[in-house]
């Protein structure tokens, strides 16, 4: 009874499980949208933390978050006291969570030691192709020009098989036509013999009709049969 149980649970919680193609359709990339002073490896960011000015970066609205009068406010530059500050000599930490300054206490106590500690790479400094995309990468055109290129090679790929496959209805359209004669050639000729046929045979009819009347004109006429007594001596 235990095993029915067992199965019958594992049967309804497969029509709940995600699949693979679910899990896929979740995961979410903005390389194109960090800031090239970010760290590499990160396919999807939502907030960057700064322990050395304490204040966070909202990667998807591209805007700094900072505490203004008690509050928190979200702009898209910094204050002017903050307008020589390296952001690629800091230490940045990644937080993909749901505003994270709302537990900003904790932490800052939690990465208050990181702020002279950098051991990560920035996407400026990387030469992998796939942070090219990143508008303000120094490959960036570069990027622009493979990704012209490659566009310019599928639209020429695909106008060369939608030729092939013009040119192969267009071959296809004319052998149907091809056909289409050649049936009405072949009934045509069809009707003609069996036309011929018919014409021949109403002639040999017409002839053997004729000599059946020749022979019943030159036939002699009989006279009546004479009757004849049989007489014995």
């Amino acid at each position: 009874m235990k095993k029915l149980i067992l199965i019958a649970a594992l049967f309804i919680g497969s029509f709940f499980a995600p699949t693979a193609a679910d899990a896929q359709i979740d995961i979410r990339v903005n390389i194109g949208l960090q800031p090239i002073w970010g760290p590499v490896g990160y396919d999807y960011v939502e907030y960057y933390y700064i322990p050395e000015l304490d204040i966070y970066y909202f990667v998807p609205g591209e805007q700094f978050i900072y505490m203004v009068n008690g509050r928190w406010v979200a702009r898209s530059y910094l204050p002017a006291r903050y307008r020589d500050f390296d952001f690629f000599r800091t230490r940045v930490v990644v937080i993909n969570e749901y505003r994270p300054f709302l537990r900003h206490s904790e932490i800052r106590r939690m990465f208050s030691n990181y702020r002279d500690f950098r051991p990560y790479i920035t996407i400026r400094d990387i030469r992998d192709p796939r942070y090219y995309i990143n508008r303000h990468h120094p490959e960036h055109r570069n990027w622009k020009k493979m990704e012209r290129d490659r566009r310019n090679d599928y639209y020429k790929n695909h106008r060369d098989n939608d030729r092939d496959h013009d040119r192969y209805y267009r071959d296809n359209d004319r052998n149907k036509d091809w056909r289409k004669e050649r049936e009405k050639q072949l009934q045509k000729e069809r009707e003609q013999r069996d036309e011929r046929y018919k014409r021949d045979n109403n002639r040999d009819n017409n002839r053997d009709k004729k000599g059946d009347d020749r022979k019943s004109k030159n036939k002699p006429e009989e006279g009546p049969r004479l009757k004849y007594k049989r007489t014995y001596n």
